[in-house]
């Protein structure tokens, strides 16, 4: 038996098939061409096809091509992974297409382009030449609005969950706006108007403004507009607020402003940012985390002149009521030092009136107090006196002590006796003269002295 190989149709629909047979129907065929083949699997596939189903997926890339047809290709991706498990060729004819885009902008304010998740209407088609393909007959924008809105609230409560939600809106705004760092295309409509309303306005407000240009549409705007916003953080103390601006009246691209990195950038930027992106309708998560949002480049000029005049206008006001201020202030003054000239002459007189009666009370307690000063120090005296008379040397010779010199001088310790010196001892009723032959110590304590002597005194 020769080897066969199974060709699968659908679910549960095979082709049973040898190298150059095919078994259809239990006849025997000459083989096929490729083009039979495909023919045969185009009718099989269209045969048993409905006529419709709608589809979802995401467009991997799409683009207008001759004869104003559409030509892309639809794919299923893993939500963990992202890897791709389906992948199918989508073609939109010229006609369709026309009308489908405009419906689509209209609705979703985006045009039909790579990464957009999409609900089409096909047909399933098979050619021969280009195998398995979809014809789109129509599409619902509501599915794409449905996915943005989850995926743009999904960013928001990242966001929050982050606790830097609210971090540049927390910001204060400068009192003066004159510096402004702007991001936007150089190119772009919305920048010059931006300028032309801000710098050539009729109040002769002075700006100093400086472009920092990104890319504004399309798949490389978180990137782009991200480096200009670290570049103006890198130099922040240079300027008072950031304004990120957009223009050409277009609001499709939404999207590109819905990325969580720029979302994080924009919300820790360490300035206030003004975001006009040019759009009416549609919110994007930028205009949630950014300090103010307003709906065009035109817009954010105005704010920024309201902005400055509403302080020119407190300046105003604080110049006209300084004077009044100060007036009030010197009159009330006036009127504080008039009451206390009134009252000087009253309170001088009380106070010397207390003065007066403090020095009657004084004078009738200084012989009192004078009294009791020399009781103290008469028995302080006395004690002193008693003390004196105890340590009186007279007194302790008179007891029986004696005071021996050498020298001159007192001795208190018999090692201070020298050998052959002579000492004068002082003792009751006279003094004696002796000369030293030799001198013993002994090895005792020595005994407590007596009450009314010191140690040290030289007395025996």
């Amino acid at each position: 038996m020769q080897p066969y190989f199974l060709i699968k149709m659908d679910k549960n629909v095979y082709l049973h098939c040898e190298p150059l047979h095919v078994y259809l129907n239990s006849t025997v065929m000459q083989s096929l061409s490729l083009y039979e083949l495909n023919a045969m699997v185009r009718s099989f596939i269209e045969g048993g096809a409905e006529d419709a189903y709608w589809v979802h997926g995401e467009l991997l890339e799409g683009r207008a091509g001759y004869g104003g047809h559409f030509y892309g290709e639809l794919v299923e991706k893993n939500e963990l992974s992202g890897a791709i498990v389906a992948k199918a060729r989508i073609t939109i004819w010229a006609r369709v297409y026309n009308m489908l885009a405009l419906r689509f902008q209209a609705e979703t304010g985006q045009s039909l382009r790579a990464g957009i998740k999409v609900l089409l209407r096909v047909k399933v088609t098979f050619s021969e030449l280009y195998g398995y393909a979809l014809n789109v007959i129509d599409i619902d924008g509501t599915y794409t609005l449905g996915d943005q809105a989850r995926r743009r609230q999904e960013i928001l409560n990242q966001l929050e969950k982050d606790g830097i939600i609210n971090d540049n809106k927390d910001l204060p705004m400068p009192t003066l706006l004159k510096r402004i760092a702007v991001v936007s295309s150089a190119t772009a409509a919305g920048y010059g108007d931006f300028c032309r309303q801000l710098l050539e306005n009729e109040w002769g407000l002075a700006f100093r403004v400086q472009l920092f240009p990104a890319v504004m549409q399309g798949q490389h705007v978180p990137e782009s507009i991200s480096a200009a916003l670290m570049q103006i953080a890198d130099e922040a103390d240079r300027w008072d607020a950031v304004v990120i601006i957009r223009g050409g009246g277009a609001t499709s691209d939404l999207s590109d402003y819905d990325s969580y990195p720029l979302a994080t950038c924009v919300a820790q930027h360490p300035l206030p940012i003004i975001i006009g992106v040019g759009h009416d309708r549609d919110e994007t998560v930028l205009d949630h985390v950014a300090h103010t949002s307003v709906k065009t480049p035109t817009a954010a000029a105005a704010f920024i002149l309201e902005h400055q005049l509403e302080q020119l206008s407190l300046l105003h006001d604080l110049q006209q009521r300084i004077p009044l201020a100060a007036s009030s202030k010197m009159q009330r003054e006036e009127q504080r030092l008039a009451l206390l000239r009134q009252r000087l002459p009253s309170v001088v007189a009380l106070r010397l009136q207390r003065e007066h009666q403090r020095l009657e009370r004084s004078s009738l307690l200084m012989p009192i107090s004078a009294a009791r000063v020399l009781t103290q120090e008469k028995h302080r005296l006395e004690l002193l006196s008693q003390r004196l008379e105890s340590l009186n040397p007279e007194l302790l010779l008179r007891r029986g002590y004696s005071i021996t010199m050498m020298e001159g001088k007192i001795v208190t310790d018999i090692s201070d006796i020298k050998p052959e010196a002579v000492l004068t001892t002082m003792m009751q009723g006279g003094t004696v003269l002796s000369q030293v032959v030799g001198v013993e110590t002994e090895n005792r304590p020595d005994p407590p002295p007596h009450p009314s002597t010191r140690e040290g005194s030289g007395y025996n």
